[in-house]
């Protein structure tokens, strides 16, 4: 298993940091050294906050999903414009610091949710996000929050250490090929409450379901480096709207938003 540079450095990003990220394609940083929000409880309560939320239409965007019956929240999206402490964590000076130390480019951000992971939630199939959002952004870099523990039994993140690097073939399906996929070990991405975890469009990753009866909640915020487009997040959400609607969605917003 391929030990993290993180704990080599102090607060911030430093060069073991940027060589490891580099070379595995993913970087994990705990609280006090990503600096990203003053506290993890701080940061839990503003998640209790948001799960909170009813399905107001027109507004932030709820995802569900079946499990054994049961209608469970998996995906809240769409919420810095109805929170202002995330709107903070995710578009302030700490995470594009960050991004910037490790890519030496300039981000925007184009997505922004939390993955809830409930009891019994569904897995993943190996994957790349690459092909999801590639319409809109070829390239991309994804932070991820860690609300509560991740755990092998949870669910966690687990990644194929330097497939950034490789051409991964996928299929019509939009899968990775299975022939690419034999003899390929995917390692866990544990992480304790508070810690982050960064990677790219092209990082190879799978998730088990949550075996647990603890949720196992993430908070996502998926960053493009093209500048000449800060509107991007408001015409990708335009589309998601029409293609990927949620269950609040508000059928004249999604008319409007095909004038777009």
């Amino acid at each position: 298993m391929t030990i993290d540079a993180s704990s080599r450095c102090g607060v911030g990003v430093c060069n073991d940091n940027v060589q490891f990220y580099q070379d595995n394609g993913y970087l994990r940083l705990p609280l006090q050294a990503h600096g990203m929000c003053q506290s993890l409880a701080e940061l839990q309560q503003w998640v209790a906050d948001i799960f909170q939320w009813g399905l107001d239409k027109g507004k932030w965007r709820h995802y569900y999903e079946s499990i054994n019956d049961k209608h469970i929240l998996w995906d809240t999206e769409k919420l810095i414009e109805y929170h202002p402490p995330m709107q903070e964590l995710l578009t302030g000076d700490r995470p594009f610091s960050l991004l910037r130390a490790l890519t030496g480019r300039e981000m925007v951000l184009f997505k922004d949710e939390i993955a809830w992971k409930m009891p019994g939630g569904k897995g993943a199939v190996p994957h790349l996000d690459r092909p999801a959002y590639s319409l809109f952004a070829p390239e991309f870099v994804e932070i991820m929050i860690a609300v509560d523990a991740h755990t092998v039994q949870n669910g966690c993140l687990e990644f194929v250490p330097r497939s950034h690097k490789e051409a991964v073939p996928i299929s019509a399906d939009g899968r990775i090929e299975p022939a690419w996929l034999e003899g390929k070990e995917f390692v866990p991405m544990l992480l304790d409450a508070g810690d982050i975890l960064i990677f790219n469009e092209s990082m190879v990753h799978r998730l088990a379901p949550n075996g647990t009866d603890q949720r196992r909640a993430a908070v996502f915020g998926t960053y493009h480096f093209d500048v000449s487009q800060p509107d991007l997040r408001d015409r990708f959400y335009a589309h998601r709207l029409i293609y990927s609607p949620p269950e609040n969605a508000w059928v004249e917003e999604a008319v409007s938003a095909t004038q777009m």
